[in-house]
This record gives C-alpha cells, sequence and structure tokens, in this order.
C-alpha cells in the first residue's frame, strides 16, 4: 500500500471518528433549562408525539415501515442536546406502538466537552433501556455541516438515512443575519433535497426557530417572500387567506408586507413562518411531492415581561408522488391511493390557514391552567426519568 493511500485512509478515520481526548470529561450537572418549562412540553407531546404516532399508525404495514424483524423501524434525525427529551418521548411512543426508534443526533462538541459527556450518558441510558436502538447514534458535529454534500456530515445522512421524522429545535435562528456559509436554513434544504430524493413514504419535519427581524437576514425573508408574492398573484383562495392573516386594506398590499412589518412579534413570526411554509412547498412540487402542514404554535422567548412570541413551532408531513398507473380518486375497488387534500384547499392554501391559527402557547397555559399542570407534571415525570434531581425538578 502507498503512502498516498494511507495518508488518504487516515483521513476518511479522522473524518468519522472524534478525537479521543486523554481524560474523558465529567458530565455537565443537570440543571434547569428553558426546555423544561410546560410550553416546550406541550410541543413534545402535542405536536411532535401526536403527529408521530399518527404517522406510525397510517404506514404500519406499509413500505415505509417494513423490516423483516418484528419491531418496525422508525428512523429519527434531531438536535438532541444534552437532555434527549424528545427521543426519549418518541422512543417510548415508538416502543408502545410496536416499533424500535433509531436514533441521528447531530451534537457539535468532542468528548472533552461536559455537555457532550452528559449527553452521552442520556444516549446510552436510552439504548440500555430498549427505548432507542444499538444503531442509534449522535455525531459530534453541527447539522449545519450537512450542507457541504461532499463532507462526512452529509456522508453520515446517507448512510443513515433516510428518516421518517426530522425534527430541527433551533434554540436560534435557521438564518441569521451574518456572513457564515453554512446555516441551518441550508441544511435544511440539503435535508428536503436528499429525503425527495431517498424515501418513498410520508414523512415529518418539525421546524422551531427564532424569527425576530434582528435575527433573521432581511434577504432571506424577502426572498421567502418571493414564494408567497408569486403564488398569491396566481391563486386568487391563497390571496386572500394572506390578506386576512394581516389584515390588509388592499390586496395589492401583500406584496409591502415584509418593508411593514418591522418590529418582533406576532406578524413577523407569521410572515416567516408562511415564507418557510411556501419556501418549502415549492421545492417539494419539483419533486412531485405534496405538503401537508400541521397545527402551529409559537411562544416568547425574550426577557420576562416581554410577551411578544419570537419563536415558531412549525409541522409538516410530505407525502410522496402517486405510483405510475395509480387510480387518483380510489374509483376501482382494489385502489391504494393515498388521501388528498379536499377540492377547496390547496397545500399553499392548507400552509397559510395554520399560519393563521398559529396558537400562542404563553397565552393558551396562561388561560388554561388545568392544562398548564398536565404539562408541568409530565415534565417533571421526563426529567425524574432522565434523572434530575428532585431540587431541579421542583423549578419546573
Amino acid at each position: 500500500m502507498t503512502d498516498e493511500h494511507i495518508d488518504t485512509d487516515d483521513k476518511v478515520v479522522d473524518d468519522i471518528l472524534p478525537i479521543r481526548p486523554e481524560e474523558l470529561a465529567i458530565p455537565a450537572p443537570l440543571t434547569f433549562q428553558p426546555w423544561h418549562r410546560p410550553r416546550k412540553q406541550f410541543i413534545r407531546e402535542r405536536q411532535w408525539a401526536y403527529f408521530v404516532q399518527r404517522l406510525i399508525t397510517n404506514q404500519r404495514g406499509k413500505r415505509g415501515l417494513n423490516r423483516p424483524q418484528d419491531r418496525p423501524e422508525v428512523r429519527y434525525l434531531n438536535l438532541p442536546g444534552p437532555d434527549y427529551l424528545d427521543t426519549r418521548l418518541i422512543g417510548k411512543l415508538c416502543k408502545e406502538l410496536g416499533c424500535q426508534l433509531t436514533s441521528t443526533g447531530f451534537l457539535a462538541g468532542d468528548e472533552r466537552n461536559p455537555t457532550t459527556a452528559r449527553a452521552k450518558v442520556q444516549e446510552k441510558a436510552l439504548v440500555d433501556s430498549k427505548l432507542i436502538s444499538h444503531d442509534s447514534h449522535t455525531l459530534p458535529r453541527r447539522l449545519e455541516d450537512i450542507a457541504d454534500r461532499h463532507g462526512p456530515a452529509y456522508r453520515e445522512i446517507e448512510r443513515r438515512g433516510a428518516f421518517h421524522i426530522v425534527n430541527v429545535d433551533a434554540c436560534g435562528s435557521v438564518a441569521p443575519p451574518s456572513a457564515h456559509s453554512r446555516r441551518l436554513i441550508d441544511a435544511i434544504h440539503r435535508l428536503l433535497e436528499f429525503q425527495f430524493t431517498s424515501h418513498a413514504s410520508p414523512w415529518l419535519l418539525f421546524l422551531t426557530t427564532d424569527a425576530r427581524p434582528a435575527s433573521v437576514a432581511t434577504e432571506t425573508v424577502d426572498r421567502l417572500w418571493d414564494a408567497v408574492r408569486r403564488n398569491a398573484n396566481d391563486d386568487e383562495d391563497f390571496r386572500r387567506t394572506v390578506v386576512d392573516i394581516f389584515s390588509l386594506a388592499e390586496d395589492d398590499q401583500v406584496d409591502l408586507i415584509p418593508q411593514s412589518v418591522a418590529e418582533p412579534g406576532y406578524d413577523f413570526l407569521q410572515l416567516f413562518s408562511l415564507g418557510l411554509g411556501k419556501w418549502a412547498l415549492h421545492l417539494a412540487q419539483r419533486r412531485d411531492w405534496g405538503i401537508k402542514a400541521h397545527s402551529a404554535y409559537c411562544y416568547s422567548t425574550t426577557v420576562e415581561g416581554d410577551s411578544a412570541p419570537t419563536m415558531a413551532c412549525l409541522a409538516y408531513e410530505f407525502r410522496p408522488p402517486s405510483p405510475e398507473g395509480e387510480d387518483p380518486f380510489g374509483v376501482a375497488a382494489a385502489s391504494t391511493s393515498r388521501p388528498t387534500n379536499a377540492p377547496d384547499q390547496s397545500d399553499s392554501v392548507r400552509i397559510a390557514t395554520k399560519v393563521h391559527d398559529m396558537t400562542n402557547l404563553d397565552i393558551r397555559l396562561q388561560e388554561n391552567v388545568d392544562l398548564n399542570a398536565e404539562m408541568s407534571d409530565n415534565t417533571k415525570s421526563l426529567l425524574a426519568e432522565a434523572g434530575y434531581p428532585e431540587d431541579v425538578i421542583q423549578q419546573v
């Protein structure tokens, strides 16, 4: 073997394996975090777990969840953080439904990092309890790195995908106003293209992102709104829905929305969320996929006392192209056609409707004391399972 081959092999190993430290880090202490609040538990339960359960139930026995073993595999891509709370909850759900969850996570940092060390403890506990499979793995990389199709992060996506569930639970903005060459929105684009060309059954995308004028690149907002503007020019129903969302006096004011919404809050969240949904729809349609928007939520991450919502929690279900020869209306007795939207509601209008009806969880949980208490109790149970001490649990 030549020296050149040896160098190449070493590079491949370095790409895949993290640096092995001489001394492992002490795991970060278990402390109260923003994602331990009841509103985040609502998202975990009523958005993520709810639609995962529906997906698995609808796809059971079909090619999307087929596997030789007794327990079909559900492949999950996410940003687990140090807690793995969403992975734990969805793993329990899959186990109850007779499936096996295989988790692929992205968490930047090597084993000398206390947060990474804490994450490894949680991941091992989930594997040992059989809530996730032994094939599960968290990569010591940023999800943004998959934007490079020739890099090691994207190669891992190719090796471990395609995925039934993609959960991009971002702490910040997916499109920050910076000159950095790799952003989460670029990774999402790469993921969508990969899923459209590698998957053959419905799959879910959950997207949580900060959406404030100061946290999102202006040029990104303008380009996303171009997708809305084009659709509004071609679809009268869609245009009317957009007019209703922003309470516009005239139809032609749709073009001016990005310039008129300059403050953080509900309007900007809706503007950004609508643009993201339309962008995803255009990417899907280029591959003959459909998209079904699900219920959207928001809440505030600003300083105490400022109730303006800043975080959007979005959910989409992507539907594959109809197989050649399929009966789209299910007339034939043996038809296997997939359900379609009602004739009077296009994918575009549904996206706009869900944005129009976006629920502010801060307000909802404040008004519904019983629901807030339920989410608080469920969070406490989840933290107890994850090994949190009682003094931290009682802060929920």
